[in-house]
């Protein structure tokens, strides 16, 4: 059994009653524009790690990590909104996930309430405060109203469910509460948590390895003796690429960075090199960091050559299997279903899901390895939209 053997996303963001069912070792996730396959990562990234604020804020944030977009605003906007709602209880703002696998967490609901108070602002900021953006908040001394949410999160496991009476109602095991307030620095000092409460998760996008540190992960893969097998990779895009290593230049007096060993280029740091070797670099740093758990990456394809999708995956599917790791990823690109078909071996490892919004649900349409190999190898049919 797999860490998700199937998952139901009931209400996040746009998504309502999505259903994936039988999933494999790598699985894609395909539609139109907007049909809500980021939305899809972003819901397993937070069901990982549902006790976690910081992960709900840091999610909820990643689409606009150029912009000054509000944190609570931004965490609003994970729950899902009607227009038009059928009736009040639908328009309720609640997050519902449900899943079956080895995961020990079966369900997570969340769910808000707007509240008003009287600020009282000051300038001294909390010893154990952090702040979730680089947004510098102005503070008026005067007092005033102010708005914020009682944010609440529910989540079941497989204890035995806890039931009364009927023997129908079942409760949380876990509750946690959180009063959050508009233009305000949050107080969330890390937790201590059972390690079962949670799964690991990396999160790839198409730009994160533009602005995202990967000196610490680079660090990890290399006490866990993955260097090698980074390099492999690197060197299925280029193979002038020699080494990799952490260096201190002769410059700088405390700033480290990795650099790469090339035959024509010599000793060179990382972000002097395209988009493609950096991607692949960051990609391989991140599936070393989730052992056991779950990989996620938005737009596969992205800044890697088509001519070298075939090799890449190969790379990525193989690593994927020696550490256990679920790979969800979405992609436009038919050359890269391609490309993971050539590579992947058994058929019951690939599933292609494809996404088509309707009015009451988000449909599914499941292809596994078997029908999508058929489908595109002897009939050549388009299986993304």
């Amino acid at each position: 059994m797999k860490s998700l053997d199937s998952i139901t996303i009931h209400q996040f963001r746009g998504l309502r009653d999505l259903e994936l069912k039988d999933l494999g070792r790598i699985n894609l996730l395909v539609g139109i524009n907007n049909s809500g396959k980021t939305s899809v990562l972003e819901a397993l990234e937070i069901y990982c790690h549902p006790l976690d604020i910081r992960v709900w804020f840091s999610t909820a944030l990643q689409r606009s990590s150029e912009s000054r977009q509000d944190p609570m605003d931004a965490l609003r906007w994970l729950f899902t909104r009607y227009a038009e709602p059928v009736n009040p209880e639908m328009n309720k703002p609640t997050i519902l996930i449900s899943s079956d696998g080895d995961y020990f967490i079966t369900q997570l609901k969340a769910s808000y309430e707007q509240i008003e108070g009287i600020s009282l602002s000051t300038n001294k900021k909390r010893s154990n405060s952090i702040n979730i953006t680089n947004i510098e908040i102005d503070h008026d001394d005067s007092p005033g109203l102010r708005k914020g949410i009682d944010f609440k999160i529910e989540v079941y496991t497989k204890q035995l469910q806890l039931q009364l009476f009927d023997n129908t109602t079942n409760f949380p095991h876990f509750i946690e509460t959180f009063q959050l307030w508009e233009n305000e620095v949050f107080p969330f000092p890390s937790k201590k948590r059972d390690p079962h409460l949670s799964l690991h998760t990396s999160t790839v996008t198409p730009v994160s390895h533009r602005f995202e540190s990967q000196f610490r992960l680079f660090s990890d893969a290399r006490f866990k003796n993955f260097k090698v097998d980074v390099l492999e990779l690197l060197q299925k895009i280029d193979n002038n690429i020699l080494d990799i290593e952490i260096l201190l230049p002769p410059q700088s007096t405390s700033t480290f960075n990795i650099y790469i060993q090339h035959k024509k280029l010599g000793l060179a740091p990382v972000s002097s090199f395209g988009d493609g070797i950096r991607r692949l670099l960051h990609i391989a740093l991140k599936l070393a960091s989730v052992k056991g758990g779950i990989l996620l990456i938005d737009e596969l394809e992205s800044t890697i050559h088509t001519e070298a999708l075939q090799n890449s995956f190969q790379w990525l599917v193989k690593w994927c299997q020696e550490m256990d790791v679920q790979l969800f990823a979405t992609t436009h690109s038919l050359e890269a279903v391609d490309a993971l078909l050539e590579v992947t071996e058994s058929d019951s490892d690939l599933v292609l899901y494809r996404l088509e919004p309707k009015e009451e649900k988000t449909k599914v349409v499941r292809h596994d390895g078997h029908r999508l190999r058929r489908l595109r190898q002897e009939l050549g049919e388009e299986v993304r939209w």
